[in-house]
């Protein structure tokens, strides 16, 4: 009987240390995306850039880009209305790809992109490619979405199929 009274007290203790630590709050997994981080992270890339002698360029905007001089294009760039085919990827900083399409169609401006997105496309024309580097305040900022974290930086290489 006081075998099995300790087993009761043991495994009521073991119960109650397991829903103590069921409650408690989980680290914030994103605590580390901060502003800084995503300065130094930008900071990192365009130096690497520098150092590789690629040709960078950026809008009035702040979306820094690479055009592809393997894909020049011809013809008008992008503008608001247009009918807009493109390629892309998408990745983070590191190189990791979060999405990408092989054949997309979409109205500029009027349908719903990142804002780095709609500013950095009116560069191309059609059958350019480039590589945008967009800040978090132009994509998805210090909330984040879905899979992209907060204050994160995001890479798009995108080459403009057809504009109608």
């Amino acid at each position: 009987m006081k075998k099995l009274n300790s087993i009761l007290k043991l495994s009521a203790f073991l119960l109650f240390v397991v829903l103590l630590a069921s409650c408690k709050k989980d680290k914030d997994p994103y605590a580390s995306y901060t502003p800084e981080r995503e300065a130094s992270l930008i900071k990192e890339w365009l130096a690497g850039v520098k150092s590789a002698k690629l040709p960078l360029d950026s809008t009035a905007t702040g979306i820094y880009y690479i055009a592809d001089t393997t894909a020049i294009g011809t013809g008008p760039t992008v503008k608001a209305g247009n009918t807009v085919t493109v390629k892309y990827v998408g990745s983070y900083i590191d190189g990791i790809v979060f999405d990408s399409s092989s054949s997309m169609t979409y109205k500029h401006k009027y349908d719903s992109l990142i804002q780095g997105w709609e500013e950095g496309i009116e560069v191309l024309n059609k059958g350019s490619r480039a590589t945008f580097l967009i800040p978090s305040a132009k994509a998805y900022g210090s909330t984040g979405n879905n899979s992209i974290p907060p204050n994160t930086p995001l890479l798009f290489v995108i080459e403009v199929v057809d504009i109608k």
